[in-house]
């Protein structure tokens, strides 16, 4: 017990001498990596995506300070114990700054991709007639196609994946909303399944597109892939959410 204490305080100590030669960038990245070391029901513990975002707001090293909290915040609304109210008011930060930060940065694909993935996390949270009515998924479809242009690879194909899941799920409303499309959710989500085949949603989306267009044997063969995998450490809420989604997909359809 006195040997296991004595090297817990070293390890302790020298997180401790590592935090105070960094720059609060290189502190929020490093509690950003750490945001899924600890998951309760489900979720993730709120206290290491809080101190990355502690830390990227200090930041002045820009763009990569907004990447940051627009990463930051989306996590948080998404993957821990807040209530709907707090999760609207992260993906509304999280906007109204991407927004802001696109005109100072139009290039810089993170920024594009992270307005247009808290604008869908919003609007999950609607229901999606009304947000084909008013808009939003028209708005969400643009961002989303700039993302792709101008890195289809980034966050495993994060763009396409978004997009791609879009036209899959959108509802067809004449005169209101016209475009989504299965053949083109197919297109997307190849490609997405194509680039990062080890992100579970490219999986589990492929495989369900597949399904959708008759293409069975092949979607089967994706879904039993994905049920046998484990969840990677960085990105294990999110794994465990689409392995388990496949699952549910399989016993339901096949």
């Amino acid at each position: 017990m006195h040997s296991i204490n004595i090297t817990l305080f070293i390890s302790i100590l020298f997180f401790s001498n590592t935090l105070l030669s960094q720059s609060n960038l290189e502190k929020a990245e490093q509690f950003f990596e750490k945001r899924s070391e600890i998951v309760e029901d489900g979720k993730a513990n709120s206290e290491n995506i809080d101190k990355a975002i502690e830390y990227y707001k200090l930041s002045n090293q820009e763009p990569e300070k907004t990447v940051g909290l627009l990463k930051s915040w989306e996590y948080k609304a998404s993957w821990t114990n807040v209530s709907q109210e707090e999760q609207k008011e992260l993906y509304n930060k999280a906007i109204e700054l991407a927004k802001n930060k696109s005109a100072d940065y139009p290039e810089n694909s993170a920024i594009a991709y992270w307005h247009a993935a808290n604008y869908a996390r919003w609007a999950d949270l609607i229901d999606i007639t009304r947000a084909a009515e008013e808009g939003v998924l028209n708005e969400i479809k643009e961002l989303s196609e700039k993302a792709i242009k101008l890195d289809e690879n980034y966050n495993q194909a994060g763009a396409l994946r978004l997009l791609g899941g879009l036209h899959l799920e959108a509802p067809n409303i004449p005169l209101i909303i016209t475009w989504p499309s299965n053949d083109e959710a197919y297109r997307l989500l190849k490609k997405a399944y194509e680039i990062a085949p080890q992100h579970p949603a490219n999986v589990y989306l492929y495989a369900k597109v597949l399904h959708e267009l008759e293409k069975d044997e092949k979607a089967k063969e994706i879904l039993n892939d994905l049920i046998k995998r484990e969840e990677r450490e960085s990105y294990f809420l999110v794994d465990q959410k689409y392995i388990q989604k496949g699952q549910e997909y399989f016993n339901d359809n096949f």
